[in-house]
């Protein structure tokens, strides 16, 4: 456990963009804006914007406020519970997630995080009926240089923020506060 924190800054880095890759080519140049991209920005002007967002489609705190009240509806609340327990029904022998690798030691170690610390058979229910019902869902994972992830928290989503452009050096980067 004691390469748990290295490990840990190794997946951050190669996660913390996301899945774009990027190759430096020697004397690449930006192509121009294609004349495709002008025509669609003048078709979608500030009006047509301003319209959209009056209907909560760029507002997140407007969706997420609609969601909740669309759970009121007992299909709508009845089918979230489907989903939600569907999604992690256990299999013949109980379990609810399968962690496969070649590395036995990473095998364990995850292992050890679902089951033992992060509880997912009694967590994962509830945390996939919210991920289905906003369609984001957050965890604050206690991490200890020492023992790892002691803990996870749900945080509520109304409380991140997703912050883009903040790495001058990695313009890809999001991150969430």
């Amino acid at each position: 456990m004691a390469n748990q924190p290295s490990l840990f800054n190794r997946l951050t880095k190669l996660f913390r963009s996301g899945p774009i890759v990027k190759r430096r080519v020697r004397n690449f140049k930006q192509p121009a804006a294609s004349s495709a991209l002008e025509v669609f920005r003048r078709a979608h002007s500030d009006v047509y914007n301003s319209t959209l967002s009056a209907y909560g489609s760029f507002d997140r705190m407007s969706r997420y406020s609609d969601f909740s009240e669309m759970e009121t509806t007992p299909e709508i609340a009845s089918a979230l519970d489907i989903y939600a327990e569907e999604t992690v029904s256990p299999d013949e022998h109980g379990r609810v997630l399968h962690i496969y690798s070649e590395n036995r030691k990473i095998q364990e170690l995850l292992d050890h995080l679902f089951y033992d610390i992060l509880n997912v058979e009694f967590n994962l229910v509830m945390w996939i009926r919210n991920l289905c019902k906003y369609g984001d869902f957050f965890l604050f994972n206690d991490v200890s240089p020492e023992y790892g992830i002691i803990a996870a928290y749900p945080i509520s989503i109304s409380e991140m923020e997703r912050e883009e452009g903040w790495d001058p050096e990695d313009p890809m980067a999001v991150r969430f506060r």
